[in-house]
């Protein structure tokens, strides 16, 4: 699937039942609530990826 360039999150078949689940695999130490919330404050999924990121697009929304 590879990385979202909106968020710069890889999905890994998280969904909302195990938000809070640290899986440390392609996200590293980011649960996918963790994430979320940094997307809600940041615009992307870690601080350290606004460098990566854009805006989401119309159909995106």
């Amino acid at each position: 699937m590879g990385l979202c360039p909106v968020c710069w999150w890889e999905d890994d078949g998280q969904d909302d039942s195990d938000a809070r689940e640290v899986r440390r695999t392609v996200n590293g130490e980011l649960s996918l609530l963790q994430a979320r919330e940094y997307y809600a404050c940041y615009g992307a999924a870690h601080p350290r990826f606004l460098p990566y990121v854009r805006k989401p697009r119309v159909t995106e929304q």
